[in-house]
């Protein structure tokens, strides 16, 4: 599996096309609290949300989100244990780059954590909290993503 591009590389990539990116979206035991992580990086800079990041060449999707619950929250994530939740495109008007518009084709998987998990952030993330699957504070896309996986868990919110 290759590294992730050079920083400039990246940037020339994220101006000229989309990303592809696999987020998780963590759950209690009961399905009544998501986990979501506050972030230090644009874009969405001091919002909570779900962990993830791009897919790197000739990496299958659940790897890759395997890889960014390991590496933004310390979490050792059971990849048959993940559950497909959808996809959904995000279009934000900035990124990590200054003038670089944000445009990402999201993969999203919902994860069960045991009670007792231990979260270790990176550098991407401050601080990390449970709120209600029901909270109204929550961005438009985590309620999109947590609407469709209490469907397929079979859930109602």
């Amino acid at each position: 599996m290759q590294n992730l591009l050079p920083r400039e590389k990246y940037r020339e990539v994220l101006d000229i096309t989309p990303v592809c990116t696999a987020d998780i979206l963590f759950f209690n035991s009961d399905k009544t609290k998501t986990l979501l992580f506050k972030r230090e990086n644009e874009p969405l800079r001091g919002v909570y949300f779900s962990v993830g990041g791009r897919l790197l060449k000739n990496e299958l999707l659940e790897n890759c989100a395997v890889r960014q619950g390991l590496r933004e929250a310390g979490i050792n994530i059971n990849r048959n244990e993940l559950t497909f939740g959808g996809v959904q495109e995000e279009l934000h008007p900035n990124s990590v780059f200054e003038g670089v518009s944000y445009h990402a084709v999201v993969i999203y998987y919902g994860y069960v954590l045991n009670d007792d998990e231990l979260i270790k952030l990176d550098s991407q993330h401050s601080d990390y909290e449970w709120f209600s699957v029901s909270d109204d504070s929550l961005h438009p896309f985590i309620k999109s993503r947590i609407a469709n996986l209490l469907k397929i868990y079979g859930k109602k919110i």
